[in-house]
């Protein structure tokens, strides 16, 4: 811990401290002033000493209020510049850092950032693994990555409205966006062309975070956090490409890929009411895909011999695909609807069957903030749940992880969980 940078320069001022700190303990209660004050966590003491402190020396500098927040960096920065603000006493955190290649991972302490007026502190529960991160622990040594997490607010700035301290939150893949502009102001700021991501700043990979509160979901009660994590994108993509793209329950609906999107789009196609077909290259699904609510199966292993149309095709996988034999198996005006990420980064359609048949190859991103909500309540009333796999969070574990996504071996999506060590 660094020393205290506030040097009070008489008994007036540590009186003025003191009588402070007693103040914003009551303030921030939830039990309320009446009430016997239970035992703050690190995370609450650490931001309730930060804004003492910081309301002192504005008053010796006469600056407005709360204008040293610190922003999620646009472009990446080295572990060691992720430092607090001046003024501000330190207090750490634990993340786990990519090594080379994202082959092996690399635990440090770093300081805690400024809370800001709209932020939350949160300490992380559980953190699930994407194949997105992987891409980006692979191609930026150092990236903490993760944007599948879920955790429990301590702390919260003046501003903060939609969630208060205890509450169970996700959050993780879009950071913050501008909320002025056009696509901001329709409900659509996961298409703001000023939207920042996890892969700005630390991700989840971590037993706390700083957040924009705007940009993180409360969960339903009937939701365990380590089933809500995939849920936060995993869950949201595959929902918000069914409500998007107005879905029909009458539509016949096919899932190219059943991993961590795939099996996913399968539960959600399944409660939404439609007739559901599940594509893989490995026959071995078949079972889990039935499970899991599909009405048919296609391994691409063998001839495609169905006569099934499909209304939709949800595309998972995260491969370059022959794209005419999925055209061909899509019903006229039928929509390809692609989730995934290829390596290949361009696809190659048929023209003519596209023509005549009228087929429409659109994408869809991770869903905005008022689908991700309605995504979960609808998981809720469902009972939707991720099939996963757990491991502690860990430079071990944090690899493990990793490496079965790579490898495609996951079932179906590995929940990595903060160890009673690093618990805030």
């Amino acid at each position: 811990m660094l020393s205290d940078p506030v040097n009070p320069r008489s008994l007036k001022m540590t009186s003025f401290f003191s009588s402070l700190k007693s103040y914003f303990c009551l303030r921030t209660s939830p039990l309320g002033p009446t009430s016997p004050p239970s035992p703050p966590s690190p995370l609450h003491t650490h931001f309730t000493s930060a804004r003492l402190h910081s309301r002192l020396e504005i008053s010796r500098s006469s600056r407005p209020p709360f204008t040293r927040r610190l922003r999620p960096p646009k472009k990446q920065q080295a572990l060691s510049d992720m430092t607090l603000g001046t003024g501000v006493p330190s207090s750490t955190y634990t993340v786990f850092a990519a090594g080379p290649q994202g082959k092996s991972f690399i635990e440090k302490n770093l300081e805690l950032p400024t809370l800001g007026r709209n932020d939350v502190a949160v300490a992380i529960v559980c953190c699930s693994v994407c194949f997105t991160d992987t891409m980006y622990a692979a191609q930026i040594e150092g990236q903490v990555v993760g944007h599948e997490i879920v955790g429990r607010v301590e702390f919260k700035g003046e501003d903060v409205t939609n969630v208060d301290i205890g509450d169970n939150i996700g959050f993780g893949y879009i950071r913050s966006t501008c909320l002025q502009c056009h696509y901001c102001l329709s409900g659509q700021e996961n298409m703001c062309p000023k939207r920042t991501t996890f892969s700005d700043g630390i991700g989840g990979f971590a037993n706390a975070a700083i957040w924009d509160s705007r940009f993180v979901y409360k969960i339903p009660e009937s939701i365990e956090p380590r089933h809500a994590a995939p849920l936060t994108c995993a869950g949201s993509s595959v929902f918000g490409a069914l409500y998007g793209y107005n879905v029909s329950p009458t539509s016949t609906v096919g899932v190219i890929g059943l991993g961590g999107l795939g099996h996913m789009a399968v539960k959600f196609a399944k409660a939404w009411g439609c007739k559901v077909v599940a594509i893989s290259s490995t026959p071995e699904k078949e079972q889990d895909a039935r499970a899991f609510g599909a009405h048919e199966f296609i391994c691409t292993k063998e001839p495609i011999t169905t006569k099934t149309k499909m209304d939709y095709i949800l595309n998972t996988a995260a491969c370059d695909l022959p794209y005419d034999t999925y055209i061909n198996l899509l019903e006229t005006n039928g929509t390809l609807i692609n989730l995934g990420v290829s390596p290949k980064g361009t696809m190659e359609i048929p023209y003519i069957p596209a023509l005549f048949q009228q087929i429409k190859v659109v994408g869809s991103l991770v869903a905005s903030r008022h689908v991700v909500k309605k995504m979960l309540d609808f998981a809720a009333l469902h009972n939707i749940k991720p099939e996963i796999e757990e491991l502690e969070m860990g430079a071990k574990g944090c690899r493990e992880a990793c490496r079965r996504v790579v490898e495609q071996q996951a079932r179906y999506r590995v929940v990595l969980n903060v160890p009673e060590r690093l618990a805030l």
